[in-house]
C-alpha cells in the first residue's frame, strides 16, 4: 500500500507539479504507530519515517513544494481521532527540524503548516504557544454551513446574518496570533462550505457564490493570508464538474488559491 501511494506521488509530481510549474502544499499523516486511547486521543510522538522519506525524495528531485502540513482534522476533539495540542506542537517542532535538515543549502525552503483542523479555542491557543516559531502558518478548516443534506442549506447561503456568524473563529485566531508574539500567520487551509461533499445543484451551482464570495472577503478582514477552496475537482463543491471537467460557477469567482 505504501509503495502504491509513493508511486502515485511520483506521478503527481512529474505530471502536475513539474509540467504546470505550480507550487503546492502537501499534507503528511501524523497518526501512524500511535496508540489510540479509549477517548479517541492518539497517544505518543509522531513517527516521521514515512514523511521523511517522501520529503527527502521530493527535495532531492528538485520538486518545488511551498509547504508541508502536519496532520488533518486532529485538533480539538478531532474527526475520528485527535491529538493533544501539546503533543501536536512537539510534532510540529519535529517537522520543522526535519525541514531544516533536509533542505539545508536550499535557497528556497518550504514552510511548516498546521494543524489543518477545525477551530477549538483552548486547543489552538495552546498549540500556537507551544509551537513557538516552528509553525509558519496556522491552517483552519471551515464548513460553517453544516452538512450538505441540510434541508435549510440554501436559506443559510442566502442569509447575511448567518454568514456573518462565520467571522468569530477568524477573529479569535487573529487575536491568538497577535498575543503569541511569534511570526505565525493564519490561513484557511480547507473550506467547502457544506461538509460530506456538499449537495448537488446547490454547492456546485450559482447560488453557492453567495457563500463563496463572502468568505474570502471576510477572511481578509481578519488577516488571513491564504484561502484554500475545497476543491478543484471532487464532491459536489468542486470548481470543476467531476465528469466533464467543465467549470462550475464558482470557478469564475476564483481569485484566491485553490487546493
Amino acid at each position: 500500500m505504501e509503495m502504491l501511494l509513493f508511486s502515485i506521488w511520483i506521478l503527481i509530481t512529474k505530471s502536475y507539479l513539474m509540467q504546470s510549474k505550480c507550487k503546492g502544499c502537501v499534507w503528511v499523516e501524523c497518526t501512524k504507530c500511535r496508540t489510540i486511547g479509549l477517548d479517541g486521543t492518539a497517544i505518543g510522538p509522531w513517527n516521521s519515517s514515512d514523511a521523511e522519506a517522501l520529503i527527502r525524495y521530493t527535495a532531492n528531485k528538485g520538486y518545488i513544494i511551498s509547504g508541508w502540513e502536519l496532520g488533518n482534522e486532529l485538533s480539538g476533539n478531532g474527526i475520528g481521532t485527535s491529538v493533544t495540542a501539546k503533543q501536536y506542537a512537539s510534532d510540529t517542532i519535529s517537522l520543522q527540524n526535519l525541514m531544516q535538515k533536509i533542505y539545508v543549502g536550499f535557497q528556497e525552503k518550504p514552510i511548516v503548516l498546521g494543524p489543518g483542523g477545525f477551530y477549538d479555542a483552548n486547543w489552538f491557543n495552546e498549540y500556537v504557544t507551544e509551537s513557538s516559531n516552528a509553525l509558519q502558518a496556522m491552517t483552519q478548516h471551515i464548513y460553517n454551513l453544516g452538512p450538505g443534506v441540510d434541508a435549510h442549506l440554501v436559506e443559510k447561503i442566502l442569509d447575511p446574518s448567518y454568514l456573518d456568524g462565520g467571522s468569530q473563529p477568524f477573529r479569535d485566531i487573529q487575536n491568538i496570533l497577535k498575543k503569541s508574539g511569534n511570526s505565525t500567520v493564519a490561513w484557511v487551509g480547507e473550506a467547502g462550505g457544506a461538509y460530506n461533499s456538499g449537495r448537488n445543484l446547490v454547492t456546485n451551482a450559482f447560488v453557492f457564490g453567495f457563500w463563496y464570495l463572502d468568505q474570502p472577503g471576510m477572511a481578509s478582514m481578519y488577516d488571513k493570508k491564504t484561502y484554500c477552496r475545497q476543491t478543484l475537482i471532487g464532491g459536489n463543491y468542486g470548481l470543476l464538474n467531476t465528469t466533464t471537467f467543465v467549470p462550475n460557477p464558482d470557478y469564475y469567482r476564483q481569485g484566491s488559491r485553490c487546493c
